[in-house]
């Protein structure tokens, strides 16, 4: 827990996906999901954001519909919204046990031409976050339907080109062979097993937790870097019999729960004061 999160890395800004990350981790350590926004510029702060850079990103999530702003005196508070919010209350509630496979996906088919690949992009970058995969080019799938969360961000069919909703019958062998390519199963199995290992061994080498301050919180963000995020690649209800022999997500959420309960008191004693601090 020495480590301390600072915004450039080996020289080179961090990316802003993992800027992206730093925000619902936040909430996430907060146990809350609106926070005053002077609180989450300064928490942001103290994880490796310059105050203009925090602003930004704020900002540019807004306009994506990850976080909504409701104003309060000179400033705004900020809530969660979106997919970011329904991730927030997955990983706070915990996952509930997938139902059997029932022999298909739902799926989107989608044709959309260059000339309005901005609404392609669009389309796939909703699909990511509603946590549908790629089953081949123009179908997407998801065990759930979710085509509210893209049609929400969408606003609409394309001008130009289609957009369908339906579902893919496949046998069982068929359909876990397509799910272990569509979301990388074997890649993120492999991640959550170092994510577990590394976890467990900042337990060990620090059986007593630094006391709340700036720099725990940095280091507590640079502990949970990429494992938090990586859990919410696996669609939720993806059924057990689609899913890698020992599947390791289990043992990495249960490695989680360890390093919170270890680290997270200090860290949650001091973000809980940055947050009375500004007034809430």
């Amino acid at each position: 827990m020495n480590e301390s999160v600072t915004g450039r890395q080996g020289g080179a800004s961090v990316s802003r996906g993992a800027n992206v990350a730093l925000v619902p981790f936040l909430y996430g350590v907060a146990g809350r999901e609106e926070l005053p926004g002077v609180a989450l510029v300064r928490l942001l702060a103290d994880v490796g954001l310059t105050p203009a850079a925090a602003r930004s990103l704020l900002a540019r999530m807004r306009r994506d519909g990850l976080i909504a702003a409701t104003p309060r005196g000179r400033g705004a508070d900020y809530h969660l919204a979106g997919a970011f919010l329904e991730s927030f209350r997955q990983v706070r509630h915990g996952r509930p046990e997938p139902p059997p496979w029932d022999g298909s996906f739902h799926a989107v088919f989608y044709t959309v031409p260059e000339a309005r690949r901005a609404y392609r992009d669009r389309l796939r970058r909703a699909a990511s976050l509603a946590r549908y995969g790629l089953m081949q080019p123009g179908v997407l799938i998801s065990p759930a339907d979710r085509r509210d969360h893209l049609l929400a961000e969408l606003g609409g069919p394309p001008e130009e080109g289609t957009v369908y909703f339906g579902r893919v019958e496949l046998p069982t062998a068929d359909a876990a062979e397509i799910a272990h390519r569509a979301w990388e199963l074997a890649e993120l199995d492999r991640r959550y097993r170092e994510h577990t290992a590394r976890l467990l061994a900042a337990i060990a080498e620090h059986p007593v937790p630094p006391g709340p301050s700036a720099a725990s919180l940095a280091a507590y963000a640079q502990l949970f870097s990429g494992s938090l995020t990586d859990t919410l690649r696996t669609p939720p209800g993806l059924p057990s019999e689609l899913l890698p022999d020992d599947w390791s997500l289990p043992t990495l959420l249960a490695a989680v729960g360890r390093t919170y309960a270890h680290f997270g008191p200090p860290v949650v004693a001091y973000v809980e004061g940055v947050i009375s601090e500004s007034g809430a």
